[in-house]
Protein backbone atom coordinates (compact mmCIF):
# COMPACT_ATOMS: atom_id res chain seq x y z
CA UNK A 1 0.00 0.00 0.00
CA UNK A 2 2.94 2.29 0.60
CA UNK A 3 4.60 1.55 -2.42
CA UNK A 4 1.36 2.44 -4.48
CA UNK A 5 0.82 5.61 -2.63
CA UNK A 6 4.59 6.66 -3.46
CA UNK A 7 4.04 5.44 -6.93
CA UNK A 8 0.97 7.64 -7.56
CA UNK A 9 2.54 10.49 -5.75
CA UNK A 10 5.17 10.06 -7.47
CA UNK A 11 3.30 10.12 -10.95
CA UNK A 12 1.19 13.42 -9.99
CA UNK A 13 4.44 15.15 -9.37
CA UNK A 14 5.97 14.06 -12.65
CA UNK A 15 3.00 15.18 -14.67
CA UNK A 16 3.12 18.94 -13.52
CA UNK A 17 6.67 18.79 -14.20
CA UNK A 18 5.94 18.33 -17.54
CA UNK A 19 2.74 20.50 -17.80
CA UNK A 20 4.72 23.29 -15.88
CA UNK A 21 7.84 23.04 -18.33
CA UNK A 22 5.56 23.12 -21.07
CA UNK A 23 3.63 26.25 -20.16
CA UNK A 24 7.38 27.38 -19.69
CA UNK A 25 8.13 26.74 -23.14
CA UNK A 26 4.85 28.35 -24.49
CA UNK A 27 5.65 31.74 -22.68
CA UNK A 28 9.67 31.85 -24.16
CA UNK A 29 8.38 31.57 -27.26
CA UNK A 30 6.00 34.25 -26.72
CA UNK A 31 7.40 37.84 -27.92
CA UNK A 32 8.35 38.51 -24.30
CA UNK A 33 7.62 42.22 -24.95
CA UNK A 34 4.22 42.01 -26.53
CA UNK A 35 1.18 42.98 -24.49
CA UNK A 36 -0.65 39.84 -25.28
CA UNK A 37 2.27 37.70 -23.20
CA UNK A 38 1.48 36.18 -19.89
CA UNK A 39 3.53 34.45 -16.93
CA UNK A 40 2.82 31.01 -15.96
CA UNK A 41 1.28 29.71 -13.00
CA UNK A 42 2.22 32.74 -10.62
CA UNK A 43 0.06 33.78 -7.97
CA UNK A 44 -2.72 31.15 -9.12
CA UNK A 45 -3.69 33.87 -11.65
CA UNK A 46 -1.46 34.52 -14.45
CA UNK A 47 -1.22 38.55 -15.55
CA UNK A 48 -0.91 39.94 -18.68
CA UNK A 49 3.11 41.10 -19.67
CA UNK A 50 2.75 45.09 -19.25
CA UNK A 51 5.58 47.63 -19.86
CA UNK A 52 5.80 48.62 -15.84
CA UNK A 53 7.92 51.82 -16.65
CA UNK A 54 10.73 52.82 -18.73
CA UNK A 55 13.71 55.54 -18.45
CA UNK A 56 16.93 57.00 -21.09
CA UNK A 57 19.50 58.61 -20.64
CA UNK A 58 21.79 60.26 -23.45
CA UNK A 59 25.44 60.11 -24.53
CA UNK A 60 25.80 61.84 -27.74
CA UNK A 61 28.71 63.61 -27.00
CA UNK A 62 30.53 60.33 -25.50
CA UNK A 63 33.78 58.97 -27.06
CA UNK A 64 33.22 55.94 -29.59
CA UNK A 65 34.89 53.88 -26.47
CA UNK A 66 32.27 55.19 -23.95
CA UNK A 67 29.44 54.37 -26.16
CA UNK A 68 30.67 50.78 -26.80
CA UNK A 69 30.89 50.51 -23.17
CA UNK A 70 27.13 51.08 -22.78
CA UNK A 71 26.52 48.96 -25.56
CA UNK A 72 28.48 45.97 -24.11
CA UNK A 73 26.64 46.35 -20.46
CA UNK A 74 23.31 47.15 -21.78
CA UNK A 75 23.41 43.71 -24.17
CA UNK A 76 24.32 41.80 -20.47
CA UNK A 77 21.21 42.81 -19.33
CA UNK A 78 18.70 42.82 -22.01
CA UNK A 79 15.93 40.18 -21.25
CA UNK A 80 17.16 39.40 -18.05
CA UNK A 81 14.69 37.50 -15.99
CA UNK A 82 13.90 38.30 -11.87
CA UNK A 83 11.28 35.50 -10.43
CA UNK A 84 9.21 36.34 -7.87
CA UNK A 85 10.84 37.37 -4.35
CA UNK A 86 14.37 37.12 -6.72
CA UNK A 87 16.97 39.67 -5.88
CA UNK A 88 18.72 41.00 -9.01
CA UNK A 89 22.48 41.74 -8.73
CA UNK A 90 23.84 44.21 -11.94
CA UNK A 91 27.67 42.93 -10.90
CA UNK A 92 26.46 39.45 -11.31
CA UNK A 93 24.56 39.59 -14.22
CA UNK A 94 26.76 42.43 -16.27
CA UNK A 95 29.83 40.90 -14.90
CA UNK A 96 33.26 42.14 -14.89
CA UNK A 97 34.24 44.95 -16.73
CA UNK A 98 37.84 43.82 -18.62
CA UNK A 99 39.78 44.34 -21.55
CA UNK A 100 38.96 40.71 -21.88
CA UNK A 101 35.39 41.04 -22.17
CA UNK A 102 35.08 43.26 -24.68
CA UNK A 103 35.52 46.84 -22.24
CA UNK A 104 37.44 49.85 -23.77
CA UNK A 105 39.59 52.75 -21.65
CA UNK A 106 37.17 55.99 -20.97
CA UNK A 107 36.73 58.18 -17.99
CA UNK A 108 35.51 56.79 -14.82
CA UNK A 109 34.97 58.74 -11.78
CA UNK A 110 38.04 57.75 -8.85
CA UNK A 111 38.87 59.64 -5.51
CA UNK A 112 36.64 62.35 -6.77
CA UNK A 113 38.54 63.02 -10.14
CA UNK A 114 37.72 61.92 -13.77
CA UNK A 115 40.48 59.26 -14.86
CA UNK A 116 40.92 56.84 -17.34
CA UNK A 117 40.02 53.59 -16.59
CA UNK A 118 38.60 50.25 -18.26
CA UNK A 119 34.97 50.47 -18.42
CA UNK A 120 34.01 54.00 -18.51
CA UNK A 121 30.27 54.28 -19.27
CA UNK A 122 28.71 51.13 -17.35
CA UNK A 123 27.67 53.67 -14.37
CA UNK A 124 24.90 55.57 -16.96
CA UNK A 125 23.80 51.88 -17.44
CA UNK A 126 22.92 51.45 -14.08
CA UNK A 127 21.98 54.33 -13.79
CA UNK A 128 19.48 54.29 -16.07
CA UNK A 129 18.53 50.91 -14.73
CA UNK A 130 18.29 52.52 -11.48
CA UNK A 131 15.54 54.84 -12.63
CA UNK A 132 13.53 52.22 -14.44
CA UNK A 133 13.30 50.23 -11.72
CA UNK A 134 12.18 53.09 -9.31
CA UNK A 135 9.51 54.01 -11.67
CA UNK A 136 8.26 50.30 -11.84
CA UNK A 137 7.76 50.17 -8.05
CA UNK A 138 10.71 47.69 -7.45
CA UNK A 139 11.95 47.40 -4.14
CA UNK A 140 15.94 48.62 -3.83
CA UNK A 141 18.31 47.13 -1.38
CA UNK A 142 21.22 48.47 -2.43
CA UNK A 143 23.07 51.66 -4.70
CA UNK A 144 25.47 54.24 -4.51
CA UNK A 145 26.09 57.33 -5.30
CA UNK A 146 28.80 59.30 -7.36
CA UNK A 147 31.25 61.00 -5.42
CA UNK A 148 30.68 63.66 -7.93
CA UNK A 149 27.44 64.79 -9.80
CA UNK A 150 26.91 63.58 -13.35
CA UNK A 151 25.34 65.16 -16.74
CA UNK A 152 23.01 62.72 -17.55
CA UNK A 153 20.78 62.69 -14.59
CA UNK A 154 19.51 64.82 -12.14
CA UNK A 155 21.34 64.86 -8.84
CA UNK A 156 20.25 62.10 -6.40
CA UNK A 157 18.64 59.85 -8.92
CA UNK A 158 22.08 58.16 -10.15
CA UNK A 159 23.21 54.56 -9.17
CA UNK A 160 27.64 54.34 -9.14
CA UNK A 161 28.69 50.63 -9.70
CA UNK A 162 32.51 49.63 -9.35
CA UNK A 163 32.38 45.49 -9.67
CA UNK A 164 34.99 44.89 -6.28
CA UNK A 165 32.59 46.84 -4.04
CA UNK A 166 29.59 48.79 -5.16
CA UNK A 167 26.76 47.21 -6.81
CA UNK A 168 22.95 47.67 -7.37
CA UNK A 169 20.34 45.72 -6.05
CA UNK A 170 16.47 45.22 -6.12
CA UNK A 171 13.95 42.70 -5.43
CA UNK A 172 10.96 41.59 -7.02
CA UNK A 173 8.24 42.50 -4.52
CA UNK A 174 5.38 42.04 -7.54
CA UNK A 175 3.53 38.78 -7.75
CA UNK A 176 4.41 37.58 -10.84
CA UNK A 177 8.46 37.74 -13.07
CA UNK A 178 9.78 40.88 -14.27
CA UNK A 179 12.00 41.40 -17.15
CA UNK A 180 14.09 43.72 -18.53
CA UNK A 181 14.52 45.08 -22.40
CA UNK A 182 17.37 47.25 -22.99
CA UNK A 183 18.08 49.35 -25.97
CA UNK A 184 20.92 50.93 -26.79
CA UNK A 185 21.58 53.47 -29.84
CA UNK A 186 24.20 55.20 -30.68
CA UNK A 187 23.30 58.58 -28.40
CA UNK A 188 20.49 56.99 -26.14
CA UNK A 189 19.75 54.36 -23.74
CA UNK A 190 16.42 52.83 -22.61
CA UNK A 191 15.56 50.93 -20.12
CA UNK A 192 12.15 48.91 -20.30
CA UNK A 193 10.81 47.18 -17.47
CA UNK A 194 8.36 44.43 -17.92
CA UNK A 195 5.86 42.61 -15.54
CA UNK A 196 2.29 41.87 -13.76
CA UNK A 197 0.18 45.70 -14.10
CA UNK A 198 0.56 48.38 -11.05
CA UNK A 199 -2.49 50.27 -10.34
CA UNK A 200 0.41 53.23 -9.10
CA UNK A 201 2.38 55.66 -11.34
CA UNK A 202 5.59 57.27 -10.42
CA UNK A 203 7.70 60.55 -10.65
CA UNK A 204 11.02 61.57 -9.53
CA UNK A 205 11.79 64.87 -7.90
CA UNK A 206 15.30 66.18 -7.39
CA UNK A 207 16.09 68.66 -4.69
CA UNK A 208 19.16 70.66 -4.34
CA UNK A 209 19.29 72.02 -0.88
CA UNK A 210 23.26 73.74 -1.53
CA UNK A 211 25.97 74.61 -4.58
CA UNK A 212 29.04 73.82 -2.92
CA UNK A 213 30.92 76.70 -4.62
CA UNK A 214 34.02 75.61 -7.15
CA UNK A 215 37.46 75.48 -5.78
CA UNK A 216 40.40 77.50 -7.43
CA UNK A 217 42.37 75.84 -10.02
CA UNK A 218 45.61 73.74 -8.93
CA UNK A 219 48.95 74.81 -10.84
CA UNK A 220 51.46 72.32 -11.98
CA UNK A 221 54.71 72.79 -13.55
CA UNK A 222 55.41 71.01 -16.53
CA UNK A 223 58.58 69.55 -15.11
CA UNK A 224 59.16 66.61 -17.74
CA UNK A 225 58.39 68.70 -20.41
CA UNK A 226 55.24 66.30 -21.47
CA UNK A 227 54.07 69.66 -23.48
CA UNK A 228 56.65 70.73 -25.35
CA UNK A 229 54.53 73.67 -27.16
CA UNK A 230 53.95 75.41 -23.96
CA UNK A 231 56.95 77.73 -22.98
CA UNK A 232 57.86 79.70 -19.69
CA UNK A 233 55.29 82.15 -18.94
CA UNK A 234 52.25 80.15 -20.43
CA UNK A 235 49.26 77.79 -19.41
CA UNK A 236 47.23 75.64 -19.93
CA UNK A 237 43.64 74.54 -18.96
CA UNK A 238 43.49 70.86 -18.37
CA UNK A 239 40.75 71.37 -16.28
CA UNK A 240 38.22 73.42 -15.26
CA UNK A 241 37.32 73.56 -11.32
CA UNK A 242 33.36 72.60 -10.95
CA UNK A 243 30.97 73.32 -8.02
CA UNK A 244 29.71 70.56 -6.34
CA UNK A 245 26.08 70.44 -4.18
CA UNK A 246 24.16 68.67 -1.52
CA UNK A 247 20.99 67.59 -2.79
CA UNK A 248 17.71 65.37 -2.13
CA UNK A 249 15.67 62.46 -4.23
CA UNK A 250 12.22 61.74 -3.83
CA UNK A 251 9.52 59.44 -5.44
CA UNK A 252 5.81 60.53 -5.67
CA UNK A 253 3.16 57.87 -5.90
CA UNK A 254 -0.15 58.37 -7.71
CA UNK A 255 -2.89 56.84 -8.14
CA UNK A 256 -5.99 57.82 -10.14
CA UNK A 257 -4.36 61.09 -11.09
CA UNK A 258 -3.81 61.74 -7.38
CA UNK A 259 -0.98 61.85 -5.47
CA UNK A 260 -1.13 59.41 -2.90
CA UNK A 261 2.37 59.85 -1.24
CA UNK A 262 6.15 61.28 -1.62
CA UNK A 263 8.93 59.31 -0.42
CA UNK A 264 12.84 60.84 0.70
CA UNK A 265 14.62 58.50 -1.21
CA UNK A 266 18.05 59.39 -0.05
CA UNK A 267 20.38 62.63 0.89
CA UNK A 268 23.92 63.20 -1.35
CA UNK A 269 26.50 65.36 -1.30
CA UNK A 270 28.54 65.55 -4.80
CA UNK A 271 31.86 67.02 -4.19
CA UNK A 272 33.75 69.89 -5.92
CA UNK A 273 36.19 69.39 -8.46
CA UNK A 274 39.22 70.84 -9.02
CA UNK A 275 40.70 72.15 -11.79
CA UNK A 276 44.06 71.90 -13.51
CA UNK A 277 46.46 74.57 -15.00
CA UNK A 278 49.79 73.46 -16.37
CA UNK A 279 52.80 76.25 -16.63
CA UNK A 280 55.13 75.55 -18.91
CA UNK A 281 58.73 75.24 -18.17
CA UNK A 282 60.39 75.16 -21.54
CA UNK A 283 62.88 78.38 -22.58
CA UNK A 284 61.37 80.46 -25.77
CA UNK A 285 63.38 79.49 -28.54
CA UNK A 286 65.52 82.88 -29.46
CA UNK A 287 64.40 83.23 -33.12
CA UNK A 288 66.87 86.50 -33.48
CA UNK A 289 69.45 83.32 -34.09
CA UNK A 290 67.37 82.60 -37.58
CA UNK A 291 67.22 85.96 -39.19
CA UNK A 292 68.53 85.89 -42.82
Amino acid sequence: MYYNNSKKSYLIKFFFTLLSLACLLTFCNQNIFSANATMPFYALSPKNLVLRSKFYTSYSASSQERKSNIKLASLALDKTFIDVGGEFSFNKTVGARTTERGYKTSKIIVGGEFVDGVGGGVCQVSTTLYNAVLLAGLNIIEYHPHSLPVSYVSPSFDAMVSFNFADLKFINNTNNPIILHTIATDSTLTVEVYGEPNEYSYLRQSVILEELPAPKEQEVLDEKGEFSDLYEGQKKILRYSKGGLKSQGYLVTIKNGKIISTTKLRNDTYQPTRGLIILGTTPEPNLTQFKI
